[in-house]
């Protein structure tokens, strides 16, 4: 990722849309699972970016964050998190079978090799444990989005299920999530492709965080909220990301 996205992230993360609504559908897959299991899981957030998601799971649950760049630690640090780890994601420093939830959000993306990443999440994990992962999804969505945050790919359906089951995980949900506010951002992608493709950029590629009325954003957060409520019973056809739970095969 490149170093300004950090402060971009934290600077926006307790308000913007994306950021709040993602918030509250993982909130609602992790209760709907009992996957914090009533406070007494060991949780590992591997690549925990500048601690939203962890602020919060630290609070129910015995929570270490981890990530490579000395920058979002610091930031994580800002939040009065304390149990985190700098290093590898691809070479965990954490005992076999130690862990009961490892949460890999917008992660695997991140990694060339992302095999070897499930490797080592199955090592940690205990027995019956779980992981919680999201992923970017169609390739067509690429971006100077995905080159800002340093991605290697998009998932496909496929592609992500394979990358799962493959590796000994047993999905207990998969589905596509921000599926609400698929269409506007397949427009925004495909116009903004369009006038690259005539007008090349110049300078460092940037995510698109862009700044809308309060009112918009408040919207666009109760949407999500919706969608997370719906999630617990039925999967989505489409969306800009993919979500799996899985569990570890005993």
């Amino acid at each position: 990722m490149n170093p300004e996205e950090y402060e971009k992230m934290y600077n926006q993360e307790n308000a913007y849309w994306w950021f709040q609504g993602r918030k509250k559908i993982l909130f609602k897959m992790i209760e709907h699972y009992g996957l914090l299991k009533d406070g007494n899981a060991r949780v590992l957030d591997i690549g925990c970016g500048t601690g939203l998601i962890l602020q919060s799971i630290s609070s129910r649950s015995i929570a270490i964050g981890m990530d490579f760049s000395r920058k979002a630690i610091s930031y994580c640090r800002r939040r009065n998190i304390r149990d985190l780890l700098l290093g590898d994601v691809s070479n965990l420093p954490i005992k076999d079978s130690s862990v009961d939830l490892i949460l890999a959000l917008d992660l695997m993306e991140h990694i060339e090799d992302d095999e070897g990443l499930m490797k080592e999440i199955y090592r940690t994990l205990k027995p019956k444990g779980y992981i919680l992962a999201t992923v970017p999804a169609h390739q067509y969505l690429w971006s100077g989005h995905d080159e800002a945050l340093h991605h290697f790919r998009r998932y496909s359906k496929e592609s992500f299920w394979k990358l799962i089951t493959g590796n000994k995980f047993q999905p207990v949900k998969f589905s596509y999530v921000i599926s609400f506010t698929f269409l506007p951002i397949f427009l925004f992608r495909m116009i903004q492709k369009a006038y690259r493709r005539f007008i090349p950029s110049t300078g460092n590629p940037r995510t698109h965080i862009i700044i809308l009325p309060r009112f918009i954003n408040s919207l666009l957060v109760h949407i999500l909220n919706l969608e997370g409520a719906l999630l617990k019973h039925i999967n989505f056809p489409i969306g800009i990301s993919l979500l799996c739970i899985a569990r570890k095969k005993s």
